[in-house]
């Protein structure tokens, strides 16, 4: 089988968050499976553009990745429109990731004309939090660039709650759910020189792109009154900035409260499984979360988790590995004190909701509902 990945960004453009380390890591899995693949992409990394040879395969990780140069047009490249043509001509399946980006309706329009079968993955682009920002243009694209193929698409959701966002626009279609993971059980080959930056340490977490759906605000506001029970405690939040991180300074300093929160910028790699590994608990109180994928990694270095009710998390409740509460700071506050009061007992329940979510199970998984949607 011969799968073709189009998105309009791809790793190691970790300027764009969750999503990179998801298309990378399903693909470079599903390729272990005997799959070969091919990922058509740009070379965009925010404002900055990757240090990567263009408009030629790349072999990356047993796949073979194409990024175009990228033009002034926003995750577009001009070397696309050729090119993709012939990218998808050679392939069996289609999967394309994103939905308001040009590279979109372009990959469907090529993949309906060459009868090649096509998977979408709206990637949280359906939440109806999203259309808080230029909503006439998104639904003016959902309805003219993305509904005139909907009859002949197959969608990806990750999680029930973005199942129902697409049944919302397209009733009828024919949906995928296919979660994203993690890697379970990561040790570090440093594990001593970096544990020691984590490791005395007192602190929540936070971790994400310093963007205002990911209520970062809000745990902020919560920190005066956790602060009277731990008075020790630090907020640690790890993530590029967009356009955030000037106003959540102010904030914080508004709240006379710059000894206790830290702004660490971007963390990868065995540091974030440590900074992870360490924290008292991982607060998520975004906004909308069509998964959260620092969900997972947390719970796999066992470390228990706060998830707004706008996150697709309800399990952390069930399964007691963490809280499921409302964004706001009251409840977070009396969230986070529930879970440092009562840490281990939140802490040995972690690996049993993490255990579904490994990224050697989630590939066995997509490759299933590939073979399914070619039989059909």
């Amino acid at each position: 089988m011969k799968l073709i990945v189009v998105i309009p960004y791809f790793y190691p453009a970790l300027v764009y968050g969750g999503a990179v380390f998801a298309s990378f890591n399903l693909s470079k899995e599903i390729s272990k499976l005997g799959t070969k693949v091919s990922v058509s992409t740009t070379n965009l990394n925010g404002n900055k553009r990757l240090d990567k040879k263009v408009n030629t395969g790349l072999s990356i990780e047993n796949m073979t990745v194409k990024y175009y140069k990228a033009g002034f047009l926003p995750f577009f490249s001009l070397y696309m429109i050729k090119g993709l043509f012939r990218d998808i001509k050679l392939s069996d399946i289609v999967h394309v990731q994103s939905i308001y980006s040009l590279t979109t309706p372009l990959a469907l329009i090529y993949s309906i004309f060459l009868n090649k079968p096509v998977l979408l993955s709206p990637r949280g682009s359906l939440t109806h939090w999203s259309f808080n920002h230029r909503k006439r243009l998104k639904l003016f694209w959902i309805k003219y660039l993305i509904k005139p193929f909907s009859k002949k698409l197959y969608w990806h959701a990750t999680s029930e709650k973005e199942e129902k966002e697409i049944k919302a626009f397209f009733p009828k279609a024919n949906i995928k759910l296919i979660q994203d993971g993690t890697y379970i059980n990561t040790q570090p080959d440093n594990l001593e020189s970096n544990e020691n930056r984590w490791k005395n340490q007192f602190y929540i977490a936070g971790l994400g792109r310093l963007h205002k759906v990911k209520g970062f605000d809000i745990i902020i506001k919560a920190m005066p009154s956790i602060l009277k029970k731990f008075p020790n405690l630090k907020l640690i939040i790890a993530g590029n900035d967009e356009g955030q991180l000037d106003l959540l300074v102010q904030l914080a300093k508004s709240l006379d409260l710059e000894k206790s929160i830290h702004f660490i910028g971007n963390i990868s790699g065995f540091d974030k499984d440590l900074f992870l590994k360490h924290a008292q608990c991982l607060v998520v109180p975004s906004h909308t979360e069509n998964f959260g994928i620092v969900v997972v990694e947390a719970l796999a270095q066992s470390t228990p988790v706060i998830a707004s009710k706008h996150t697709p998390w309800k399990i952390l409740e069930d399964k007691k590995a963490g809280l499921y509460v409302d964004n706001n700071p009251q409840d977070i506050s009396i969230a986070v004190a529930q879970i440092i009061n009562n840490s281990e007992d939140y802490k040995k329940h972690t690996l049993e909701v993490v255990e579904e979510f490994s990224w050697e199970r989630i590939a066995v998984k997509y490759k299933d509902a590939l073979i399914e949607i070619l039989k059909k």
